[in-house]
């Protein structure tokens, strides 16, 4: 079974949450194990959204996480990128762990969606997955749908 990691971004937009249980949800269908790491607040929500981790998987502490990862541990990385720190960590991750990576990039401005999706561009060979997203998860959804697809 190939292990994948879900790296969560700060939980402000509120199509962050919805799309990562979607995301494990999908990747579990596939038949990959998913753990989840993200800060408290964002492991907090994502806990009273999935109290019995039907969709999630193990959770783990973003600083944790990023102390004990070595390369080799997972064999996808997917991470939500809703600012320039998500886009940090992100390309840290994926730095370490040297391996197929997804980024998914949201932002309401598209100016500062541009920006974060070159970030990632520049600092990582990830493939994104872009859109203006804040409230609405469809247009994202959507791309993810399509990424699976040829998963």
């Amino acid at each position: 079974m190939k292990k994948t990691l879900i790296l969560l971004g700060c939980p402000e937009s509120p199509v962050q949450i919805p799309l990562a249980l979607y995301t494990s949800h999908r990747l579990r269908e596939k038949g990959f194990s998913v753990t989840l790491t993200a800060n408290p607040a964002a492991i907090r929500l994502i806990q009273v959204a999935d109290p019995e981790g039907i969709y999630t998987g193990e959770l783990k502490d973003l600083e944790s996480c990023l102390e004990g990862l070595s390369e080799g541990d997972y064999e996808f990385l997917v991470g939500f990128v809703p600012n320039d720190a998500a886009a940090a960590y992100l390309i840290t991750f994926a730095g370490i762990l040297n391996t197929r990576t997804l980024a998914v990039v949201f932002e309401r401005d598209a100016g500062v969606l541009e920006e974060l999706v070159d970030e990632i561009m520049d600092g990582s060979d990830a493939e994104v997955i872009a859109a203006r997203a804040h409230h609405n998860p469809a247009p994202l959804r959507v791309r993810i749908d399509r990424f699976m697809e040829e998963l």
